[in-house]
């Protein structure tokens, strides 16, 4: 499963993007961690002392979400860029958050944590960039409780999720030649789970039980005037586009880009975009 094309898969390129000072982590990303969320805890458990474990946290989204719609849960949040972490320190410090704990930990192995002490376990949008995700699912399996309906929770996007599908279509344009476009050699890792069967059997190859597989889509408002602020190269699923098509042609390729979007998706009456951006959303049990 191991991927070395792409540098998304690798840790120090999410230490590029450095510490973001965001009091309350949010963008595209919040919508879903609130299904996550809603999906994966009852209702009836709100207010319970539950334990809950963040894989990939990244900038903290679902964890800072989590903290004050769960208040009597405690927290970890982990992942394996320190920027990351260093930016959701920020957040708990400035919102003097007392029941979420952040930890720089490489998901694929946690031995700092005890076997069988976690209620709920999530990863949105983390474990797609992790080089094993087998290894890391199973992992979450041995921190989850035994019978206790503990669940895991994994985030993914699909195939039209609008970013990773326009850079792959900006990258068959860009490379055009006699033979047409290149197709990418290997899956991209933002897309690395976006088959629907094969996210069903890894989760259940690490051994949770009763999987299932939600799709979700919440359409997104950009302006032309935005779209270039989606292509950054901090942003390493941006980033590996760029290495793929080399410097020369990075200019092309964002000019391609945009157009691109304003192709597929012309301005509605209000003079917006609207752009797909539709996950799964994994969810199996440890019985």
């Amino acid at each position: 499963m191991i991927q070395t094309t792409f540098s998304s898969y690798l840790a120090e390129s999410w230490n590029k993007i450095g510490e973001i000072k965001i009091l309350k982590p949010g963008g595209m990303t919040l919508d879903f961690s609130i299904d996550a969320l809603n999906l994966t805890i009852p209702k009836c458990k709100i207010n319970e002392n539950i334990k809950i474990l963040d894989v990939g946290a990244g900038f903290g989204v679902l964890s800072i979400y989590a903290s004050t719609n769960y208040p009597n849960s405690e927290i970890i949040a982990t992942d394996i860029s320190k920027c990351m972490i260093d930016s959701l320190n920020y957040s708990i410090q400035g919102n003097q958050i007392k029941n979420v704990t952040a930890k720089v930990m490489d998901g694929q192995s946690m031995p700092e944590l005890q076997s069988e002490s976690f209620d709920y376990c999530f990863s949105m949008f983390g474990l797609i960039y992790f080089p094993d995700r087998l290894k890391s699912l199973k992992e979450m399996y041995r921190l989850l409780k035994s019978n206790n309906n503990s669940k895991v929770s994994i985030g993914s996007w699909q195939s039209d999720a609008f970013l990773p599908m326009v850079l792959e279509k900006t990258y068959e344009k860009v490379t055009v030649g006699s033979s047409g476009g290149l197709k990418l050699t290997s899956k991209q890792p933002a897309l690395s789970l976006d088959d629907k069967v094969l996210f069903k059997s890894e989760l259940e190859q690490a051994g949770f039980k009763n999987v299932e597989i939600h799709s979700i889509g919440h359409p997104l408002e950009v302006t032309t005037e935005s779209l270039s602020n989606y292509l950054r190269p901090e942003n390493p699923v941006v980033d590996d586009f760029f290495k793929l098509i080399g410097d020369d042609n990075i200019n092309k390729f964002k000019e391609t880009f945009i157009n691109l979007v304003l192709e597929l998706f012309p301005k509605n009456e209000n003079g917006f975009h609207i752009v797909p951006w539709n996950s799964y959303i994994g969810i199996g049990e440890k019985l």
